[in-house]
């Protein structure tokens, strides 16, 4: 129970500092103090702010952040507040997976299907911060109701040269090593990464518990499951600064690496209240794994002067991801519990299945940005987007345990071949009227789609083919912001914006798969993009030394796209797609309050309560009725973190987190929490960082889904490790206090993000 008096005393810390410092003097500022000064973040003497608080997002300095060292991308998502990333990789923002992740401002290549791949071997060390837009404005893409997710990459730019080396390892047998140098002078800026990550982990799993009401049976599993794998990431970059009007750059990413994974399963099939299972099934699964990813980009910038100019950037993105799928399968019948090391299985299956995942796209962006007066600035641009995937999948299979001889399986032969084309034009006007500010914009997006999915027959005689599935489509996405400066600490803004959720390759591949042996997945050709109405209503307050922030959003969703389960009353198997079910509501407040204390105490909460509601439903799929009723649900998440700077160059982290229960279609998921410890120590002048961070204190990071329908109930448990003890090493070298030339210093400014309409992206 002391864990728990521990959170409610750190939930009530911010809160009573607040009420303490209303009585407190407070800081005057002069009306010739500019909005700027408001977007600022707030500078604490003695230790580094690691969230910078403004009007349309909120940045988070996790390169501060002493849980992160040693992970990857996805560990680091996970601690940031509102954000979710399931057992599945699936990322979340305010309990909404419509959501958009970047990389330096641009889609990088990530995609639905493969971005949790990525992220899990994105190592943590080359991550600067984590923007989190929740209501961007026609500048950027429609994609993700709930917003956009922005990783930024480290890139010094200070004068002369700097870099570090880092390495460290953790309990579960993963190690880590990277090293990064910058160079930086008049003409030329450079940086060159380069880490390696060795991942284990042996603590995963899952179980489930489904009956059945037609028959009266049952259904359950348990899992175990390991991974281990290796990951080389690289990045480099040059900017060549021509003339003082023109800037040319090249940079590329690129990572290379491997995986194997094992899952034991044990399958419990039987009648409800008998004494034992009527048959089990042991399946055992190893995956050999190899992944390619690389992202070029060229860029020209072109300077009429500060405030004007115009800025081109093109793109190319190749993700290669070879699975080698293997499945064993040994079945019991008339199983007898007494001594189960003596029965011998009655049948046994083998089944290969390689799959070979190749995705590649070419990006193109055009901005153009003129800022006539203080009061009046014009956006404008281009964006093309071109994505082609083509995924085969083979299978192998014969009736022994070993695959002594297994021969092709045309049965589960695919071949998905997935196009996308994307046009945007967009354009922003931002007019400030004293105290006021407005901005208007719209976005013209239009899209095209090719889907096409082969058997074996199919895919060696073109003639049995079925026409492709080709969709096209043009929207228009409004938004406004309207802005009013309270006082010059104060602002108020509303804003509204129109966004979709587009569905990704795999939900629209028909093919059906049986990798899980108690469900058979299928993706859906006919799926179509869902659409927000996104409005929300913003307050940001600065004390001297205390922050708050405040959101209310309204989000009506049309057409929300939704896995469904429904099971066949004949033979008892349980199917798994996605629909375009009906229609959802999000709405809720989101609270960010700062606390600086003593020069010593970093304290930065996060409450966000939402109600969620979406409406019931009943579709016919192959036959079968599937029906789901009408959901509502009330739910919140709370976070904080607390950085608390010792003497001795000691530093100590503590990351606590909680989600409430929160509904799903055809149910809910339950209430869960994560504690995360770290301790830093600094030697000789900050040159040289040990840190020592336990991830997962308590061991509760895992999932709980209840799903039923008039035909079933399940309940399933899913986690991906445990408790992790990580060590690392930092050496800093170079010219640590150099700083960053003038010319480049103003370009940086420029693009910090900090107006509350448009904010930029990183380049």
């Amino acid at each position: 129970m002391n864990r728990f008096y521990l959170a409610g005393i750190l939930l009530l810390c911010p809160l009573l500092i607040f009420a303490q410092s209303k009585g407190k003097r407070k800081k005057v500022l002069t009306p010739q103090d500019s909005l700027e000064i408001l977007l600022q973040e707030v500078v604490v003497t003695g230790q580094k702010s690691t969230v910078k608080l403004e009007v349309d997002r909120k940045t988070y300095d996790v390169d501060q952040q002493i849980a992160n060292a040693g992970g990857s991308a996805s560990d680091v998502l996970e601690n940031i507040p509102s954000v979710e990333v399931d057992q599945d990789g699936n990322i979340s923002l305010r309990g909404n997976e419509s959501v958009e992740v970047w990389i330096n401002g641009k889609a990088s290549g990530l995609t639905s299907d493969n971005r949790g791949e990525i992220l899990q071997q994105l190592p943590a060390e080359s991550i600067e911060k984590i923007e989190v837009i929740d209501n961007p404005s026609a500048k950027f893409s429609a994609e993700g109701s709930a917003g956009i997710i922005n990783i930024v990459l480290k890139r010094d730019r200070k004068a002369g040269y700097y870099g570090s080396l880092q390495a460290g390892a953790n309990t579960e047998g993963g190690a880590n090593a990277s090293g990064n140098i910058n160079y930086s002078s008049g003409k030329i800026e450079s940086y060159l990464n380069i880490g390696y990550r060795h991942r284990h982990n042996n603590l995963g799993g899952a179980w489930s518990r489904q009956n059945n009401f037609a028959d009266n049976s049952y259904m359950n599993y348990d899992t175990e499951n390991g991974r281990r794998g290796n990951n080389l990431f690289t990045r480099a970059g040059i900017t060549w600064h021509a003339t003082k009007k023109d800037d040319l750059t090249l940079s590329g990413m690129g990572m290379l690496g491997g995986s194997n994974s094992n899952n034991t399963t044990l399958y419990h099939y039987g009648t409800q209240g008998a004494d034992q299972d009527d048959r089990r099934m042991l399946r055992r699964q190893t995956e050999d794994g190899s992944r390619r990813m690389f992202h070029g980009e060229m860029g020209y910038k072109h300077s009429f002067s500060d405030t004007h100019f115009i800025d081109f950037v093109v793109s190319y993105n190749n993700w290669r991801n070879n699975n080698d799928n293997f499945y064993q399968d040994s079945t019991y019948y008339n199983w007898e519990p007494t001594d189960p090391r003596a029965m011998t299985p009655t049948t046994y299956q083998y089944q290969s299945r390689p799959l070979y995942i190749r995705n590649r796209s070419w990006e193109v962006k055009l901005d153009y940005e003129n800022k006539f007066s203080e009061t009046l600035k014009l956006q404008a641009g281009y964006n093309g987007n071109f994505s082609k995937e083509n995924t085969p999948q083979e299978a192998y299979s014969d009736n022994t345990w070993e695959g002594v001889n297994p021969t092709e399986d045309q049965s589960y032969y695919n071949r998905f071949i997935y196009r996308m084309d994307t046009h945007a034009l967009y354009s922003t006007l931002t007019w400030n009227i004293g105290k006021f500010g407005i901005m208007g914009g719209l976005r013209g997006e239009y899209w095209k789609v090719n889907t096409e999915s082969y058997s074996w027959e199919q895919e060696h005689d073109a003639t049995k083919r079925e026409a492709p599935y080709k969709k096209d489509f043009f929207q228009l996405f409004p938004s406004v912001f309207v802005s009013y400066q309270l006082t010059t600490s104060q602002q108020l803004q509303l804003n509204y914006t129109r966004r979709l959720r587009r569905p990704w390759g795999g939900q629209l591949n028909s093919f059906r798969n049986t990798r899980d042996a108690s469900m058979v997945e299928f993706g859906n050709p006919e799926l179509t993009p869902a659409y927000t109405h996104s409005f929300s209503l913003n307050y940001l307050k600065q004390w001297n030394k205390h922050t708050l922030s405040l959101s209310a959003y309204y989000r009506p969703s049309t057409d929300v796209i939704q896995r469904v389960k429904y099971q066949d009353p004949a033979s008892g198997v349980m199917y798994q797609t996605n629909m375009n079910v009906t229609r959802d509501l999000s709405t809720g407040l989101e609270a960010v309050i700062k606390n600086n204390l003593f020069r010593r105490l970093d304290l930065t909460t996060t409450l966000n309560a939402y109600y969620y509601e979406l409406d019931g439903f009943e579709y016919d799929i192959m036959g079968q009725k599937v029906t789901g009723d009408g959901n509502h649900n009330f739910s919140w998440t709370g976070r904080m973190l607390a950085s608390l700077l010792l003497p001795k160059n000691f530093s100590v982290q503590l990351t606590g987190n909680y989600r409430s229960r929160q509904v799903v279609t055809q149910g809910y998921r339950r209430a869960n929490y994560n504690v995360d410890l770290g301790v830093r120590k600094t030697f000789f002048d900050r040159q040289l960082a040990v840190s020592l961070n336990c991830r997962d204190l308590f061991n509760s990071r895992h999932w709980e889904t209840v799903t039923s329908s008039t035909t079933f109930e399940r309940e399933q448990r899913n986690w991906r490790g445990g408790r992790r003890v990580q060590l690392t090493v930092t050496w800093n070298f170079g010219n640590m206090k150099g700083k960053r030339p003038q010319r480049q210093q103003e370009t940086d400014e420029e693009g910090d993000m900090n107006s509350s309409y448009s904010g930029g992206m990183e380049d």
